[in-house]
């Protein structure tokens, strides 16, 4: 007889990914009106909706965690734009961090997704801005400012 047992406890994997994002997040400088706002506003999600605190102990097989910011500037922090006294890339880099610790059990990726609360939805909505040389219907034009970095999860 042979016993099989799959285990997918992906809280410490979401933990250390929230840590390492932390980690490698920007604070700010003096006189920054919100120093740390986005290192704070990491948000975990699991199928699509907000976990509170970051728990995933819901998680079930098939399901996807998605790690993103909701901060307006957190794609130019990842593309390393502006003065930052850590360097850019930082969902990119945490994602290769994960899956070299996690990667027999989890499946991570660098992604970008759409994010339609808080300021992000407020920029998207009031913003004139499109990439130079593209032109875009509203929708689409709305879709790409809603687009923040993430990480992706799954279990293997």
């Amino acid at each position: 007889m042979r016993l099989v047992f799959r285990y997918l406890a992906m809280q410490d994997v979401v933990d250390f990914a929230l840590a390492t994002l932390k980690e490698r997040s920007p604070v700010g400088s003096v006189g920054d009106e919100h120093p740390g706002l986005y290192r704070d506003s990491h948000t975990v999600f699991l199928n699509g909706h907000v976990v509170q605190g970051g728990d995933v102990g819901a998680f079930k097989s098939g399901d996807q965690i998605n790690i993103s910011n909701a901060v307006p500037y957190s794609r130019k922090i990842e593309a390393g734009r502006g003065q930052m006294s850590v360097p850019g890339h930082v969902y990119e880099e945490t994602a290769l961090l994960v899956a070299g610790r996690y990667g027999n059990r989890a499946a991570v990726k660098f992604t970008f997704m759409p994010v339609r609360f808080g300021d992000v939805a407020t920029y998207a909505a009031f913003s004139r801005r499109i990439r130079p040389g593209r032109r875009l219907s509203e929708k689409a034009r709305q879709d790409w400012l809603v687009r923040q970095p993430a990480l992706e999860i799954r279990a293997r």
